[in-house]
């Protein structure tokens, strides 16, 4: 049953990449004098284009998205620096995502990525639960679709000459796409509004190079009421350094308390009193860059001896076509979703990444 699923999922997939691939192939007169090179000069020009280089359709779209104050030789620079080679393109893959940003933020037709933008329409869940006392357990599937959308707008810019302020929202999704008995339900929707301030730093702490520091405040919740709300709030700090061609990423929370619930069905008071010893209270983030590939590993725990718990995750992205790229996901843990925060999960997901992260 599951894998006449899967070939009926990847049978849908394929056509969509393959579009993609169409839409997104550069476009050239067949009897021009770049159809005539050699098959050398046609290997170069492909190896660019998929890296972001060709210098001219580079500069095009710098001129078309870079700020009004950004000069001819920093656009210039810019895309030369699309022709190096594959190490050093890797380890300014951060530096890299922040220009491109900041040349688009205030364009009006483009909507800035926070976190990833995937859909993986392959995500199998090992212990399906719906944590709803009024709906039973065996009428879910294992096989779901997992798709996030998160996107963040700059509410401010250089202010004291430093500090950049976002708002960012992450909507993360679990549709029951092939459970025709239920109807095919949306299981559960996490939301995350968010308000934190950036900067970008260079400072050097013996081995590490530093990059980026955070701080803010996220809500996190599922837009549920009793007896499946879940929620909380927190305020955060991050910190994002380089070693070598490894990217760390440490996040840290306090989460702001909530008052006790009178009775289980009041819809006041705190949904989730023991949501941090499940979800832990930061997460360290690995990730290491190969040119156009990337492999991550995000660890959460909650620093207990006694009762200790937490969660692994390893993402590995790669290129699918010159504008999409797969992604590979395997969840182990807890908080896998609001829902089932306290439910030990192993999940393990496939699909197409429409933005990464480095």
């Amino acid at each position: 049953m599951i894998a006449s699923r899967l070939l009926l999922t990847l049978s849908l997939l394929l056509p969509v990449v393959a579009h993609g691939e169409i839409l997104m192939a550069p476009t050239g007169n067949p009897g021009s004098e770049d159809a005539a090179a050699s098959d050398d000069n046609n290997e170069d020009v492909r190896a660019r284009t998929a890296s972001g280089g060709d210098l001219q359709a580079c500069l095009a779209r710098a001129l078309r998205d870079a700020p009004p104050d950004m000069t001819a030789s920093e656009l210039r620079t810019w895309c030369e620096s699309a022709g190096t080679d594959t190490r050093q393109r890797s380890v300014d893959a951060l530096r890299a995502r922040l220009a491109l940003e900041e040349s688009s933020q205030f364009n009006p037709f483009v909507m800035t990525p926070h976190r990833r933008n995937y859909i993986m329409p392959v995500s199998y869940w090992s212990n399906p639960e719906w944590n709803d006392p009024d709906k039973d357990d065996d009428n879910l599937d294992s096989l779901e679709v997992k798709f996030q959308l998160s996107i963040k707008m700059p509410l401010a810019t250089e202010v004291f000459n430093f500090y950049n302020i976002y708002f960012a929202y992450t909507q993360t999704s679990f549709f029951q796409a092939y459970n025709e008995e239920q109807s095919r339900p949306f299981r559960e929707t996490n939301y995350a509004p968010e308000l934190f301030v950036t900067r970008a730093v260079d400072w050097q702490l013996g081995p590490l190079d530093s990059e980026l520091l955070a701080f803010g405040y996220i809500h996190q919740s599922n837009g549920r009421d009793v007896p499946t709300s879940r929620s909380w709030d927190r305020l955060f700090a991050s910190y994002v350094a380089r070693t070598g061609e490894f990217y760390m990423g440490l996040r840290a929370w306090y989460r702001l308390p909530e008052s006790s619930k009178r009775t289980p069905e009041s819809p006041r008071g705190d949904d989730n009193p023991d949501i941090e010893k499940y979800m832990g209270n930061f997460e360290f983030t690995i990730a290491r860059p190969f040119g156009n590939q990337v492999a991550e590993v995000m660890l959460r725990n909650n620093l207990r001896r006694g009762e200790n718990r937490g969660a692994v995750q390893l993402d590995y992205t790669f290129p699918l076509t010159s504008r999409f790229k797969g992604i590979f996901q395997v969840f182990s843990g807890y908080g896998d979703s609001l829902i089932n925060y306290d439910d030990y999960q192993n999940r393990v997901s496939l699909g197409i990444l429409l933005t990464d992260t480095l």
